[in-house]
């Protein structure tokens, strides 16, 4: 009985889910969702108590079912820093590989709870911390690896961070309307907003930590590329020319370095020719008074990774570097010729 009775409520639940994501959760009606579901609207009453019960419940499963893709996403990575990477990359991924269900969660996102000590408020809010507390781990994590500012609350940050990302992603019509007014790409706001959040909370940027690193523990190549495609394949980044790459290029960069102030000299489908006069990751050494590193090998292995994972018919190389003394780096991305080896340098 109480199996039975658990189907019928899941039931109704897939049903509530269709018709929030046609109506949306305002015009959305219990004689809706009764009708959606084939089944009296007593029944339903006998399982939420009100539409604001029943909205929170689907809030509450739509919430497990992002946090199971998020989890295997972590489960995956071994520092702390890739784990906030991925906690990102696994919300956006579920956002675009299950648009009804976002649709759902961008219309409950602002949904008001009338009785907060609702069983189905009260399990949607444990949905919610539990990515909370995955997120917090994995700052700890990032703390005691010496990646993440000692000063940080690791809770409250995860909060802070996990509503402003939601907000990216949740776009009210004012956003729209001034990223309209401006030109400006939602993919192009949500790595501004990212590499906001990640600047604010690391103290060295992934390059530089991965080159910390003693050679035998250093990521594979396949690992860093895996991590890169995730970030693509979430974003929807475009990479089909030169100067794609170049705009895809720069919202990784911000999002796994930092911000970098760079001057674009030649742009065509074949060739992009920068020159970065900002690192952060020389930036970061000033900071904490570090000595040199082989930022030269770090920075070559990851845009070598980067561009070619975005297009392996292109290739990056540096001409000048600021890290071997140069004013600023001159970075490269050009179409191979016809049969050159794609794991060139």
């Amino acid at each position: 009985m109480e199996i039975k009775k658990e189907k019928k409520k899941n039931f109704i639940l897939d049903a509530a889910e269709r018709v929030i994501a046609e109506r949306g959760f305002r015009l959305m009606t219990m004689d809706h969702v009764a009708k959606e579901a084939d089944v009296a609207k007593g029944t339903i009453y006998l399982y939420f108590k009100n539409k604001n019960s029943l909205c929170a419940a689907v809030n509450a499963k739509l919430n497990r079912e992002m946090n199971k893709v998020v989890k295997e996403k972590v489960d995956l990575c071994k520092t702390g820093s890739e784990k906030i990477v991925a906690s990102g990359t696994g919300v956006i991924d579920f956002s675009l590989k299950n648009p009804q269900k976002w649709n759902v969660i961008t219309e409950l996102h602002r949904m008001k709870f009338e009785d907060p000590t609702d069983p189905n408020v009260l399990k949607f809010l444990q949905e919610v911390n539990n990515m909370v507390q995955m997120m917090a781990e994995a700052y700890r994590q990032g703390m005691d690896e010496g990646t993440i500012r000692k000063d940080m609350d690791p809770v409250a940050t995860s909060i802070f961070n996990r509503m402003a990302f939601s907000n990216v992603l949740n776009l009210t019509k004012e956003q729209e309307m001034l990223l309209e007014l401006n030109n400006i790409s939602q993919e192009h706001y949500l790595g501004i907003a990212w590499g906001l959040m990640n600047r604010s909370t690391h103290i060295k940027p992934s390059i530089r930590e991965e080159s910390e690193k003693p050679v035998e523990n250093r990521r594979s190549a396949a690992e860093i590329r895996k991590e890169i495609k995730d970030m693509i394949d979430s974003m929807g980044l475009k990479a089909e020319d030169a100067m794609e790459i170049l705009d895809s290029w720069e919202i990784l960069t911000r999002i796994l370095i930092g911000n970098c102030e760079y001057e674009t000299l030649e742009a065509n489908e074949d060739k992009v020719v920068v020159h970065l006069k900002n690192c952060p990751i020389m930036d970061s050494l000033k900071e904490t008074g570090s000595p040199g590193i082989k930022l030269f090998e770090g920075c070559s292995e990851y845009g070598k990774a980067l561009v070619e994972t975005l297009n392996p018919k292109y290739a990056q190389k540096f001409t000048k570097t600021m890290c071997k003394g140069d004013p600023y780096c001159e970075i490269v991305v050009e179409l191979r010729d016809e049969g050159e080896n794609h794991g060139s340098n």
